[in-house]
């Protein structure tokens, strides 16, 4: 994305500089897109080591959730190399030698931010189809189709928003563009439609494990864990605001790139926590993400209550998962809670 007005206004930079800011912002970039990158894997893997600790195959959900992690790598060494080549600097900082190239590979590094959010995305969102039903798995579609759409037109918008495309990068080239103002505005709806939908996403658990058999704690926390994902949807939603920018000296557009790379990351992140909960507790009742179709179905099987008063231990269900109502080992549970 900053590669929007990246050349241009390098272009147009000022005859006389002395008394203009020279600071250089590419090594904090380069710094925090790193470390949000280096954190996402740190919990990615962590994710699949749980997963696979526990004996569960990986689903479409741990695929699309690795492949948007890549993305995310990407994006953040394609940045690197625009660091390289002075995208940090004012525009009258920059090395004219460093331009067409640096706005072209810029061109990459936002495309790829924008792949590695609307597939970490789609990872929770698939988490979440696993183990929904009927109406809110076709609002939970909705979302995957609309957000992968309206994200893959901006997208797609980057590279055809000049003919021929070589004049995005290459501003001394002949040909026309759309308005700067129509892209910018695509790219703030885009992201705002992005991080309503991380709110929504966010609420679902809240409503898929209100009625699962479990007690009231490991509710509010799984869902808690399940939840993060609004932090993202904040990312998303603070990028839109700073969009404009992108208009302004290139050395502004560093906060856009920041938030961009931060909104995928923070969604692998988000993606990757519930399953986390087997590494502070020795035996969990279980860890959404890696519900198989048979747990989902014995957690929505009816309750089963005992024929009389006579109870017995035989009454905790180990295959089952939960302890029948008015058992001793129920109880004894639940005073734990």
């Amino acid at each position: 994305m900053p590669s929007t007005f990246v050349s241009r206004q390098a272009a147009d930079e000022p005859t006389n500089t002395d008394d203009l800011p020279h600071n250089d912002l590419g090594p904090v970039l380069n710094a925090v897109f790193w470390t949000l990158t280096s954190l996402a894997f740190v919990f990615m893997a962590l994710r699949l080591y749980c997963k696979y600790h526990r004996g569960r195959h990986f689903w479409w959900d741990d695929y699309v959730l690795i492949a948007s992690w890549i993305a995310l790598a990407v994006s953040a060494s394609t940045t690197t190399v625009c660091v390289a080549l002075d995208y940090g600097k004012h525009g009258y900082d920059i090395n004219p030698d460093n331009l067409p190239k640096m706005p072209f590979v810029a061109v990459f590094a936002g495309f790829f931010s924008v792949l590695a959010a609307a597939w970490s995305k789609t990872s929770f969102a698939l988490t979440l189809i696993r183990l929904s039903e009927r109406w809110m798995r076709i609002m939970i579609w909705f979302i995957v189709v609309t957000v992968n759409g309206i994200l893959g037109t901006a997208m797609l918008f980057m590279w055809v928003k000049c003919r021929p495309i070589a004049k995005i990068w290459d501003v001394t080239l002949e040909g026309e563009c759309i308005p700067g103002e129509k892209i910018i505005t695509l790219f703030q709806w885009s992201a705002g439609w992005s991080g309503a939908m991380d709110v929504v996403l966010a609420l679902c658990p809240w409503v898929l494990l209100w009625n699962m058999k479990m007690l009231k704690r490991e509710k509010i926390g799984v869902a808690v864990a399940m939840s993060m994902g609004v932090v993202a949807g904040v990312a998303s939603l603070v990028k839109m605001v700073e969009l404009p920018h992108l208009a302004g000296d290139p050395a502004d557009t560093v906060r856009v790139t920041i938030w961009g790379g931060a909104e995928g990351s923070l969604t692998i992140i988000a993606a990757s926590i519930p399953v986390l909960r087997m590494l502070i507790r020795r035996k969990p009742p279980f860890a959404p993400a890696e519900l198989s179709p048979t747990d989902i179905s014995r957690l929505r099987a009816p309750m089963s209550f005992p024929a009389s008063n006579e109870t017995n231990e035989s009454q905790l269900s180990p295959s089952s998962g939960h302890m029948l109502l008015g058992s001793p080992s129920y109880r004894a549970y639940s005073d734990k809670d």
